[in-house]
């Protein structure tokens, strides 16, 4: 209803063209009245004459009229599917990590999809059929002025067509759960199988692939058939109920003719109005079928509607930073990725980091690095304890604030289908072409960049697939320092840099850095020996805190992970 009623108008308008069709669709069965009981048995050519002109004029309004209908139909519809599929994709990327981190791609696609079943549902039949079934009534007074015999014969179709449907209803709903739940698993691996294209053809298993494929796509054929045989079904009863209740109308009709109660004229249009009639009641056996699979996608659009969001991105309340300092205080911050798991991936964990300072996180593989980092952008919440961000709890700010004024280079590096210049820039559009230059020649990029045919115009592909590991680091590391924030985040930032490339960095790493706090996540460690600090940790505890040579002079865990490294 809230997304139907802002088109309030339209409908409005919707509802008299589909008025002055009914009008118009009573013309034909009056005309034929018409035509049989004076034209043909008196034999007025006159009559004649004026009965098919009127016939032609009143057609050509009922034409025009269906046609304006159904455009206003359409343009609502487009409003509605807009409104809504905005709507699901705004509330989808503001809903927190965990939610994504929880769900299959396919899973999440599919829910989008199913906006567009709802949106037809709601501006196509059912509202066609409910504007139908309001103007029905003066087909019915019409019927009864004929005969009201049969007019109340008429009307026993009504009730077995909603106990059809009601009978019917579990087993809709439950092979439209199927239906949806195999539909989503499909999807699912066929995504999976596509982004991983080069791991299937490296390990050589496409036919496997395909077949494990196939085998999904085969059971949601299966369940889509099962469902198109209950509703085949659904519609043969219905046709049977409509033919045996046509036929007891017309045997009705003919005996009234008989016993001089009815004229041929009147039991023709009489036949001709049942049918206008009739249809709008056996389409809602079919709308009954649509409806279960409607309340099925709300169900699953739901799931994402009534997960709550991360936060309003125009919450008032919430403290909006204007500048960012860099300071972060963890004050015995503990976390679990799952409110319900016993295991921490941080414990107790507590340390500052100062503005401009340098500080590099180190461990073995596991010991929450990067969690650190998605905590200090707030993609979760701590589970126990404070993290202060410029003295503000990071659960007051507004997130959107934080994080448009933190440079982030992730472990897995991520680049949009375009140009290079466009996913430099996708965070900061008013950048200047001398601003994306100056970041590029600090990452190390400018120098292959200007080698690309186009530049930085330069089409790469999805996920930058037509450049090395090393080039789209590269460009990661420019896109991060673009918008020269005051915090930045090097999640193993150069561990698919060639030796030449990250030569460069080390050589600007001084520019890079300057007046600007950094958290750097390393697991070589001779990258992070410049630090002001660096925390170690093991198994989410911090077990040693210090500057390289401190650390070293101690000879514990750090001093162990640097001989390790050395030795191999």
């Amino acid at each position: 209803f809230e997304l139907v009623s802002p088109h309030g108008q339209v409908l409005l308008e919707v509802f008299i063209t589909s008025l002055l069709i009914q009008i118009f669709g009573l013309i034909t069965p009056l005309f034929t009245q018409l035509l049989l009981d004076r034209v043909v048995v008196q034999g007025s050519t006159l009559t004649l004459t004026a009965v098919g002109l009127g016939l032609v004029i009143f057609g050509l309004f009922k034409v025009a009229m269906t046609g304006l209908r159904q455009y206003l139909l359409d343009h609502t519809a487009n409003k509605v599917h807009l409104a809504m599929i905005v709507g699901f994709i705004r509330h989808t990327f503001r809903l927190p990590m965990n939610f994504f981190e929880s769900r299959y791609v396919g899973d999440i696609i599919a829910r989008v999809q199913e906006n567009r079943k709802i949106e037809r549902f709601l501006t196509g039949e059912a509202l066609s059929i409910l504007l139908d079934l309001l103007t029905v009534f003066i087909y019915l007074g019409l019927m009864f002025w004929y005969s009201w015999k049969m007019a109340l014969l008429a009307l026993v179709i009504i009730p077995p067509f909603f106990l059809l449907a009601l009978i019917a209803t579990p087993f809709l709903q439950k092979i439209s759960r199927e239906i949806f739940a195999a539909l989503a698993e499909e999807s699912s691996y066929l995504i999976q199988s596509l982004t991983g294209v080069s791991t299937v053809k490296s390990l050589a298993v496409e036919q496997t692939v395909r077949w494990r494929w196939e085998e999904f796509l085969n059971k949601s054929i299966r369940k889509n058939f099962s469902g198109q045989v209950i509703s085949n079904r659904l519609q043969m009863f219905s046709l049977t109920i409509e033919s045996l209740v046509t036929t007891g109308l017309l045997w009705f009709g003919a005996w009234l003719v008989i016993q001089g109660e009815l004229t041929i004229g009147q039991l023709v249009a009489f036949n001709m109005l049942i049918g206008t009639v009739i249809s709008p009641f056996q389409r809602l056996t079919v709308l009954w079928n649509q409806l279960q699979e409607v309340i099925i996608a709300v169900e699953r659009i739901n799931d994402v509607i009534d997960t709550e969001p991360e936060e309003d991105l125009q919450s008032e309340g919430r403290q909006y930073l204007v500048e960012l300092q860099g300071n972060i205080i963890f004050d015995n911050v503990t976390f679990r990725y799952h409110p319900e798991s016993d295991i921490n991936v941080l414990e107790n964990l507590s340390f500052e980091v100062k503005a401009g300072q340098t500080v590099a996180l180190v461990g073995r593989s596991g010991s929450g690095k990067t969690t650190i980092s998605k905590l200090v952008l707030g993609l979760y919440p701590p589970t126990d304890g404070k993290i202060l961000i410029d003295g503000y709890d990071i659960t007051t700010i507004s997130l959107p604030s934080l994080r448009n004024k933190v440079g982030v280079v992730d472990q897995d590096t991520f680049l949009f289908g375009g140009t290079i210049r466009e996913n430099l820039t996708i965070a900061h559009p008013s950048a200047t072409l001398e601003d994306i230059v100056r970041a590029a020649k600090l990452a190390g990029a400018d120098e292959f960049i200007q080698r690309l045919p186009m530049g930085y115009e330069t089409q790469i592909g999805e996920g930058g697939g037509l450049l090395s590991g090393g080039q789209r680091q590269r460009l990661a590391i420019a896109r991060a320092l673009l918008g020269n924030p005051r915090l930045l985040v090097f999640d193993e930032a150069t561990s698919h840099l060639d030796v030449e490339s990250e030569r460069i960095i080390q050589t600007n790493l001084n520019s890079i850095l300057q007046g600007r706090t950094t958290l750097i996540i390393a697991h070589r460690l001779s990258t992070v020996r410049k630090a002001d600090v660096i925390l170690v940790l093991d198994r989410g505890v911090l077990i040693e805190q210090g500057n390289h040579e401190e650390l070293m002079a101690k000879r514990g865990h750090y001093y162990y992970l640097n001989r390790q490294q050395l030795e191999s």
